[in-house]
């Protein structure tokens, strides 16, 4: 579990927390509690932002900041920081205008520590849905079997495609910042198409939507909603994929 080397080269400054944390296994405990807190977190400034709620958004932002401080996440701190002081200034402008670069900078730990914290003995998968919904239900699904990896729109998902070695894409169409199509189309300028299989998510089932999937490349169209044999049918030609490779 311990990839120290990851987290000293995307500039975390491990050594200086241990001697906060005195060990390892302390600062592991602690950085999971941490990466398993920011959805939340993330979540209550997103509400405290949009009711204006600035005394509130202040308090998320500190505890952000000093647990990122604490764990040798210095620079995304300095992020949280800003925040932090401009919500004790009541300064919704502020917050408002930067909040993207607030929102990359908590995706881009928990994309590190779920890199970290990826057992390598499991395949991983990547979904990508915008539905929480959609998402726990696969993965409760198929967990057991896979290291699974989420994102919940398409930036965050080429981000995680950028950073690790994926066994295979469980991909939603119809997401926000960037849709399914769109990632499709960064993972063929990067001839990827190739090497990972592509597994369309979808309720679309209008076929110009499923023949310009294919048109890509994907491996397969899994149609909401959807059962566990469904997911088991899926599973099956994603494992032939790769003993199609080998022949």
């Amino acid at each position: 579990m311990e990839k120290v080397d990851l987290l000293v080269n995307n500039d975390v400054d491990v050594h200086a927390s241990l001697e906060f944390w005195g060990d390892m296994d302390s600062y592991n405990e602690n950085l999971l509690e941490f990466k398993d807190s920011l959805k939340e977190k993330l979540s209550n400034l997103e509400f405290y932002k949009n009711t204006k709620d600035c005394a509130n958004y202040a308090i998320i932002a500190h505890s952000m900041k000093s647990e990122a401080k604490y764990l040798g996440f210095t620079k995304e701190a300095e992020v949280f920081l800003a925040h932090e002081l401009k919500g004790k200034e009541n300064d919704i402008n502020f917050i408002e205008n930067n909040y993207q670069n607030l929102v990359d900078t908590v995706n881009k730990i928990m994309n590190l520590l779920d890199k970290y914290f990826n057992d390598d003995s499991k395949k991983v998968i990547l979904i990508a849905d915008d539905s929480n919904i959609i998402l726990n239900f696969l993965e409760k699904s198929i967990h057991n079997e896979f290291s699974i990896l989420k994102a919940k729109n398409g930036n965050e998902a080429i981000e995680i495609i950028k950073n690790n070695n994926l066994y295979a894409i469980l991909l939603d169409l119809n997401m926000p910042s960037l849709n399914g199509f769109e990632v499709l189309e960064y993972l063929k300028e990067q001839n990827l198409m190739d090497k990972i299989p592509v597994i369309i998510i979808t309720g679309d089932d209008s076929e110009e939507a499923i023949k310009k999937s294919f048109n890509y490349g994907v491996l397969d169209v899994l149609n909401k909603p959807f059962t566990e044999d469904n997911i088991k049918r899926i599973l099956t030609s994603i494992n032939n994929f790769y003993e199609r490779d080998n022949i």
